[in-house]
């Protein structure tokens, strides 16, 4: 059982949090706390805000934001050219009562909270298409296609065979900790209270000896355990039985017609979703109000934060980024955070149109490398900033994950073509619903920090373009020359030019320097 629970850990790294983290570490940069991080205190000190600093909007493409927190309800754009509450388009955009942002995975209903990956909903097309035909079936002009179907179907069965063993065994470790979880009637206790405790039940006895043996050394307590397997058990629930179900298909919660991309105005107004944890915690880290003496700090000072929610318990869907990415930029978004990615496009030629409007739109986006460990000049994370005919978006930044002693996050996605720089991504302490705040892990955590970088810097200085601070963060980093350990492996070591295009991890400090010298 310990090693299974060992394993958790590193599944759910994404939401682990750590008592040895300042939870605002990834704002600071002590060598002698070792909190290196982006050294925004000395920033904002040492560039006092301009009398022509202008306020900011940045869209966060995520899962929803509480936009009624209480570190968050004062930033939380507006849309000023729309009556609340009269369910009518004032401003004739299309989306009716959008006050805050739109969602667009939701219906008139309710809301999509899981969806497929990718992977199924192009497999259930696949199967639709060639059925259980053999490739001497197939014409020469479909061979590619039909080869690719072979082995999406493969990596798709054993993905599925996987989250089933996943989902049994946590089902029963799950009934063990219910167990215990019933006769201690509470989950907030201290490992030596829970030591001196006597289970009467053998399941629950079980659930305290696995407890027990992860708190060792303090670093967990029994309350973290538990949460641990719960989400565990959510995760692979989820994966089992709908984002990898062929049988499950949940768009017409939505009702648009998912194939006509032509039809832009579709979901509703309802910006917070069944959740929103993911979205209201990317959305502190860059725009959590500051100096108000709660909570934490955003670091852009000058933002309001527009809502756009596309990304459910599952794979996001192409049609819905684009349509998000081109409601940002048409209502005045200046900076797009991305959170999300995936293995496969579904279409890819719809979303590069997307973005290349955005760059013709001067407007700079900021995108999460992933969290596979994996090399992304090699496999793909979607979206990418490379349009289909090889040439790249201009205003694109794809942001690793570094913890606090400057080495690259053990789970982070890296490249030395594919991801530009490095930024606080383990630990980060910000907002999530219902007025409360915990420490995430991911490189969902370094792109807001790095988009809350890019907000300060054209709030701070609105004459430069994107591409502009898109070269001030970027010829701004801080360079590790140490070996660090390589993302995704046990021992082996390399360096950060082999990790990402600037060799380095981004610095606020710096960047207000340099963006201050142009003129």
């Amino acid at each position: 059982m310990k090693k299974i629970i060992l394993s958790l850990s590193l599944l759910i790294c994404v939401s682990l949090s750590s008592q040895t983290y300042p939870k605002d570490w990834h704002l600071n940069y002590s060598a002698k706390d070792t909190a290196l991080g982006i050294d925004l205190f000395n920033a904002l000190k040492n560039f006092p805000q301009p009398a022509t600093a202008k306020e900011i909007i940045v869209a966060v493409i995520d899962d929803g934001i509480d936009i009624e927190h209480e570190d968050l309800k004062q930033n939380i754009w507006v849309n000023p050219k729309e009556i609340p509450g009269n369910s009518v388009d004032d401003d004739l955009n299309g989306y009716v009562d959008d006050i805050n942002g739109w969602d667009f995975i939701g219906g008139p209903q309710m809301d999509v909270e899981i969806d497929n990956l990718e992977m199924t909903r192009l497999l259930r097309d696949y199967i639709a298409k060639y059925g259980n035909k053999t490739k001497k079936e197939i014409s020469k002009a479909d061979r590619a296609d039909f080869a690719r179907f072979k082995t999406i179907q493969a990596e798709h069965a054993k993905k599925l065979d996987e989250a089933g063993k996943n989902f049994n065994t946590y089902k029963t470790i799950k009934q063990f900790f219910d167990a215990l979880e019933q006769e201690l009637e509470t989950t907030d206790i201290s490992a030596k209270d829970l030591e001196k405790f006597n289970p009467t039940k053998n399941e629950a006895k079980l659930a305290r000896k696995i407890i027990l043996d992860q708190c060792v050394g303090g670093k967990s307590t029994p309350k973290d355990v538990f949460n641990d397997v719960k989400d565990a058990y959510k995760h692979f629930y989820a994966s089992y039985k709908y984002q990898l179900n062929l049988e499950y298909d949940p768009r017409y919660i939505v009702g648009d017609n998912y194939e006509d991309t032509k039809n832009r105005f579709y979901g509703n107004n309802e910006v917070k979703g069944p959740n929103g944890d993911h979205g209201s915690h990317v959305g502190g880290i860059i725009g959590a109000v500051r100096d108000n003496k709660i909570g934490m700090q955003g670091i852009s000072p000058l933002v309001k934060i527009m809502v756009l929610r596309v990304v459910p318990d599952g794979d996001e869907r192409d049609k819905d980024v684009a349509n998000a990415i081109r409601y940002a930029v048409d209502n005045g978004a200046k900076v797009i955070n991305m959170s999300f990615g995936k293995a496969y496009s579904y279409n890819k030629t719809y979303v590069d149109e997307a973005f290349r409007y955005a760059e013709s739109k001067d407007v700079l986006i900021i995108h999460a490398a992933g969290n596979d460990g994996k090399n992304t000049d090699k496999e793909s994370n979607f979206p990418t900033p490379y349009y289909e005919d090889g040439s790249l978006c201009k205003t694109w930044i794809e942001v690793g994950a570094s913890d606090r002693d400057q080495n690259p996050a053990d789970f982070s996605n890296y490249g030395k073509k594919t991801v530009n720089v490095f930024a606080p991504g383990v630990n980060i302490y910000s907002t999530v619903i219902n007025n409360e705040y915990k420490a995430f892990s991911g490189t969902s955590m370094a792109s807001p920090v790095t988009a809350g970088l890019a907000a300060l810097i054209r709030a701070y200085y609105p004459h430069l373009t994107a591409i502009q601070v898109k070269q001030v963060i970027e010829g701004t980093v801080v360079k590790p020359t140490n070996k660090v350990r390589k993302p995704g492996t046990k021992k082996k070591k390399t360096k950060y030019k082999k990790l990402c295009t600037t060799a380095g991890i981004i610095n606020a400090n710096e960047a207000l320097k340099a963006a201050a010298a142009i003129k």
